[in-house]
């Protein structure tokens, strides 16, 4: 695959999204797999790209590009002090750990499922006089892809069916289609001089269109923000489930 800046997002979306209008045209493991390919893909190589963001001394970063209107975002928490087991529970119970850390969300619901992955339609609250969103996406949960390493991965690509069968006319009118290419979380461990684990590198990838012709000032300012409050979401549910487990 070609580097960032050789088109590699340029691409992203027109091989992510391709099956939005041609339904399942592959198994839901070999899209899992190209997905994650594509996940893994972006940040080997998000380095290249500029740090539109930055927090607690660099230890959080925010990284962005356009690719005409569309916007990538790549965020990472380099090392945080919790367990990457306490934060395995945000991906296994996504839906309601999303719900409950993003004030964005309206309402989330789980679609259709089978051993590989669970349709989601989620609706989004806009600030007037923006209209609310809905979309309608693949959830993959990959937990232990290694000791302790943990990845979920979010995107519209096969997802025709699931809009035939769940989307219905009234929603079709009263919202927008919002679109998500690629979206990721990824938790995994960081290791001390001793080699035992000493916390978790935590990142979060964005690539979509949430409709309406949104311009481009506004995506380059929201779009950063988002981006940290989702990182922002998955270490505070690591701290709060190690303050449980250290209380108990």
């Amino acid at each position: 695959m070609a580097s960032l800046q050789g088109g590699l997002i340029a691409t992203l979306q027109d091989s992510i999204s391709g099956g939005t209008c041609d339904g399942i045209d592959s198994s839901s493991i070999q899209i899992g797999d190209e997905l994650e390919e594509k996940v893994l893909t972006l940040f080997e190589e998000a380095n290249s790209l500029p740090i539109n963001l930055s927090k607690d001394d660099g230890n959080i970063e925010v990284r962005t590009k356009f690719d005409d209107q569309h916007l990538t975002t790549l965020a990472e928490a380099k090392i945080v002090k919790s367990h990457p087991k306490d934060h395995k529970g945000f991906l296994e119970n996504f839906l309601e750990a999303f719900a409950q850390a993003d004030p964005m969300v309206k309402e989330i619901r789980a679609l259709e499922h089978d051993n590989r992955r669970e349709g989601v339609k989620a609706f989004l609250k806009f600030p007037f006089p923006i209209k609310d969103r809905v979309m309608v996406y693949w959830k993959y949960v990959k937990l232990n892809r290694n000791q302790d390493e943990h990845m979920i991965i979010l995107s519209e690509k096969g997802n025709q069916d699931l809009l035939d069968k769940y989307l219905s006319p009234d929603e079709r009118e009263n919202y927008v289609l919002g679109r998500i290419f690629l979206c990721a979380y990824w938790v995994r461990p960081v290791y001390g001089a001793d080699k035992n684990i000493i916390g978790s590198n935590i990142r979060y990838l964005f690539s979509g269109d949430v409709g309406g012709a949104m311009p481009k000032w506004v995506q380059r300012s929201v779009g950063p923000k988002n981006a940290l409050e989702s990182l922002n979401g998955v270490i505070k549910y690591g701290d709060e489930s190690n303050a449980l487990k250290t209380q108990t």
